[in-house]
């Protein structure tokens, strides 16, 4: 009888490993093509049900104004060398005079022309120069370890440090989006040079331990628990950092700065939930922006008008 039930724990603790594994490799490294042939579609479906719906059509609209924008005159490649890689950026200068600048950090596994060209072009409507960084093993940056905003948070201390070596006097904003806002939201907790005016967030995730428990049980119908709690001792392990560690919430606990909260009710890879457990968490001014059933990252498209006010109302009064 023992000798039965110790080899189907044995039989469970190997299957649940192997999830763990196999979800662990999935989710930190870039060179998985599972994720590209079919986990991505799991995990967030919004973006495979294009159509031609008015919200589309604005995307498309959007999109090519941003692209027109990244091939402006004065925009040019920027390199980074950080750890003996050279990390890339798009630096973004229509106002060599201007004190304001602003970073825009991407989201999970795309890049910054993707997600931030048009927000970019936005910002420069406001006199901002702006930095859009392809993160680490992401875009035209090296590298097969995706950071979860953990480990980007210190590349993006270096970037900060990139502008000021351009304008000593910056006032700089931090906007991000998905794993960008977690990049924005974990770099809040780190000793920031007084350049650093305020933060936009728009649909970062709790934790990467909540964030990927939520896959688990939304896009893969598996239990958080236990396969969890091996997938944090293997990432400890492959990846060299803990899915708890990599905290937006523990880091917004020392952040004193300025800081707008954006989600939409109908983001299914970032539950709209966790917009409140991160302004809890914040110690800074806050103010937020729920746009209603608008998908993951899909704010600024479902209500742009709406969007780009509140977040420049919200940095002129605060920033």
């Amino acid at each position: 009888m023992w000798f039965v039930l110790i080899i189907v724990m044995l039989i469970i603790l190997a299957i649940v490993f192997y999830a763990a594994n196999f979800f662990i490799n999935v989710a930190l490294f870039r060179d998985n093509k599972w994720y590209d042939t079919t986990g991505h579609k799991m995990m967030n479906p919004d973006n495979f049900n294009k159509g031609k719906s008015k919200y589309d059509l604005v995307e498309v609209e959007q999109n090519k104004i941003g692209d027109e924008f990244w091939q402006r005159s004065f925009a040019q490649d920027n390199w980074l060398v950080v750890d003996g890689g050279k990390l890339y950026s798009r630096l973004i200068i229509p106002y060599p005079e201007s004190k304001k600048w602003v970073i825009c950090v991407h989201g999970y596994r795309s890049y910054g022309q993707r997600d931030m060209a048009y927000v970019a072009a936005k910002f420069a409507e406001d006199n901002y120069n702006i930095l859009v960084p392809d993160l680490r093993s992401h875009g035209k940056s090296p590298g097969n370890i995706i950071g979860m905003g953990w480990l980007d948070r210190l590349d993006l201390l270096e970037w900060i440090q990139e502008v000021i070596a351009i304008e000593p006097q910056a006032e700089i904003v931090l906007f991000g989006g998905s794993m960008g806002a977690a990049t924005v939201m974990m770099t809040s907790g780190e000793n920031l040079p007084a350049n650093i005016k305020g933060l936009v967030v728009d649909c970062g995730y709790s934790s990467v331990y909540d964030e990927f428990s939520t896959m688990l049980r939304s896009a893969f119908k598996l239990p958080a628990f236990p396969i969890m709690t091996a997938a944090n001792f293997l990432a400890t392990k492959k990846v060299g950092y803990s899915l708890k560690e990599a905290s937006s919430v523990n880091q917004l606990a020392k952040n004193q700065l300025p800081t707008l909260f954006i989600h939409g009710t109908g983001d299914k890879f970032v539950p709209h939930q966790m917009i409140y457990v991160n302004m809890e968490a914040t110690n800074g001014v806050k103010e937020s922006l729920i746009v209603e059933k608008a998908p993951h990252l899909s704010s600024f498209i479902y209500e742009p008008e709406h969007y780009f006010e509140t977040v420049f109302e919200f940095i002129h009064r605060y920033c």
